[in-house]
């Protein structure tokens, strides 16, 4: 039966091809994408657009950007922007400051939505059978990938063609710059995606393959961080192991930007797609290449509930989790000792901005570090409550839930699970910033407050978590939105000084009221407030979740 079978499949791919119906397909997905394409694109391109209309109220002067090379000038500060190359050019143009301190942050959160879109066309598809009824239809084998890439690809050029317009209006932003600025976006996006597909053959479910395509990014952040950081204004061959230090290495608006790296960026994505496409047929279908282990005979103690078994599903996302932010705090926390060293140097009028502040460059440059960490953090908590809301489309909760089991139990289950991954992660995350920082900083005596200042970020992580919950009790179809709040909030706590953003638009933000230790004293009412507030999102997600029915799309 088994042969006969293979022979049938043999014999509908011979007469279709293994990429018939890819058109179809293709239009299909762009269709059922539209949403999660022009939030993001929207939001991408309209952030670019506001920081360089607000950059140009800053630093219209070209005196005033020679004078912050000083600030800018230090392996912290370089890790944080890009190599020092662009430093020699900012009296040329605005242009030049903007893509030096804006490109590597720009193109991470670009990063970030083509690795959820591809998982999204892919693996996903597959868990919750959608895939399986489109494959029973005359399309080839491969059809269903070859859209998924077709459609990251040409959102990949949408995406690098606006963000290159939101830029065009800037001091010095000529047209061809411009377009360079705006395709190393969608390079790395490309080039993102194509990693994605092949984690997508790898991995068994959809939280996986995220995972793995998140842990390139963090390994792909580490490495252009690192390689910013070194001496050489060109920077250091690590930039080279990075999609992000490809992007970098543009040099856009600068007399030595090239379009190599977008190259580099091509033929890596290509190579990686055609690994994709061959992997494909390598795997059973609903099954990656990592085979799962065979299971006992009996479920172990571990097992014994309905929360024991969420977790066992959900462990992948919590090591990834760990893995990440322990690289990007250690990453951190080498280049901590070397931020106040330029102090010294810097015009009088901005060491008087410092000393008003109330604190150190160290001080400052750890509370904003932190804030990253935190903020990375996050993702792994919402990566967790998206894994409950696939495994209800997927029908499996359905199973779970007939048995005598509370709907606190699930899919409730995944939020204390959610809380674990992001508070493990921000532990490890401080813990990894306050051990190698202490040693940047030759002071095991600061190990305590960088340790605080990680840690005080966790209550503000909660009340993340929780919305995001409370989004998948009431609000179920619409996933997107437990993402939403996190880019915004990402642009309010690392730009909203550049942007001039209201005190208005900044306290819809859990972080704003974090305090920014240790450059302001410890206050731990508003920590108590937003604890509350975390524990009241998530007893009205609760009461969501136990109100609803099992939805399947």
């Amino acid at each position: 039966m088994a042969t006969a079978t293979a022979e049938r499949s043999r014999l509908k791919e011979g007469r279709l091809g293994t990429l018939a119906g890819t058109g179809k397909l293709l239009r299909f997905h762009a269709r059922r994408t539209r949403v999660f394409l022009i939030g993001w694109f929207a939001g991408l391109a309209g952030m670019n657009a506001v920081i360089a209309a607000s950059l140009a109220g800053v630093y219209s002067d070209p005196s005033s950007r020679i004078e912050s090379t000083a600030t800018y000038d230090t392996p912290a500060i370089r890790s944080m922007t890009g190599p020092g190359l662009y430093l020699d050019h900012y009296g040329d143009s605005l242009a030049v400051m903007y893509a030096h301190q804006m490109i590597l942050w720009s193109t991470l959160m670009t990063a970030v939505m083509f690795i959820l879109l591809i998982t999204r066309l892919t693996r996903a598809d597959e868990e919750t059978s959608r895939l399986e009824v489109i494959r029973s239809l005359p399309v080839g084998r491969r059809a269903d990938l070859a859209a998924a890439v077709w459609l990251a690809v040409l959102a990949g050029l949408a995406l690098g063609l606006l963000v290159g317009l939101s830029v065009l209006g800037m001091d010095g932003a000529d047209f061809g710059g411009a377009m360079l600025y705006g395709l190393a976006h969608a390079a790395v996006g490309i080039t993102f995606a194509a990693i994605t597909a092949v984690a997508v053959q790898i991995a068994n479910y959809s939280s996986t393959s995220n995972a793995l395509g998140f842990s390139a990014l963090g390994f792909g952040a580490l490495m252009s961080m690192a390689g910013s950081a070194a001496e050489d204004p060109e920077g250091s061959a690590a930039l080279w192991l990075s999609p992000f230090g490809w992007a970098q290495k543009t040099f856009a608006f600068t007399p030595e930007q090239t379009w190599t790296p977008v190259l580099v960026s091509a033929v890596v994505a290509a190579a990686l797609f055609w690994l994709a496409f061959a992997l494909v047929a390598k795997r059973d279908f609903g099954q990656g290449l990592r085979s799962s282990r065979p299971g006992r005979s009996a479920a172990g103690s571990g097992l014994s509930s309905i929360g024991a078994l969420s977790f066992r599903l959900s462990r992948g996302v919590l090591w990834a989790g760990t893995i990440t932010l322990l690289l990007l705090s250690s990453s951190y926390g080498a280049v901590l000792g070397s931020a106040d060293d330029f102090l010294d140097s810097m015009p009088e009028a901005q060491q008087e901005v410092f000393d008003q502040a109330g604190g150190t460059v160290t001080e400052s440059f750890l509370a904003t570090i932190s804030l990253v960490d935190a903020f990375a953090a996050v993702i792994f908590g919402l990566l967790v409550i998206g894994r409950a809301r696939k495994e209800e489309v997927g029908g499996r909760g359905e199973l779970l839930a007939a048995g005598p089991v509370p709907r606190s139990g699930w899919p409730g289950s995944y939020l204390p699970i959610a809380m674990i991954t992001a508070s493990v992660s921000v532990l490890v995350g401080a813990l990894g910033l306050a051990t190698v920082g202490a040693s940047s900083l030759e002071d095991g005596s600061y190990f305590g407050e960088i340790l605080t200042a990680g840690l005080i970020h966790l209550p503000a992580v909660w009340v993340m978590v929780a919305f995001a919950f409370v989004c998948l009790g009431w609000l179920p179809r619409a996933g997107w939105l437990r993402w939403l709040p996190l880019v915004y909030v990402f642009v309010a706590g690392y730009f909203g000084d550049l942007i001039d953003l209201p005190q208005a638009a900044r306290a819809v933000s859990p972080f704003e009221y974090v305090p920014s230790y240790p450059v302001d004293d410890l206050d731990w009412l508003p920590l108590i407030v937003l604890a509350a507030v975390a524990a009241a999102l998530a007893a009205f997600g609760y009461a969501g979740v136990r109100r609803r029915d099992l939805q399947f799309d």
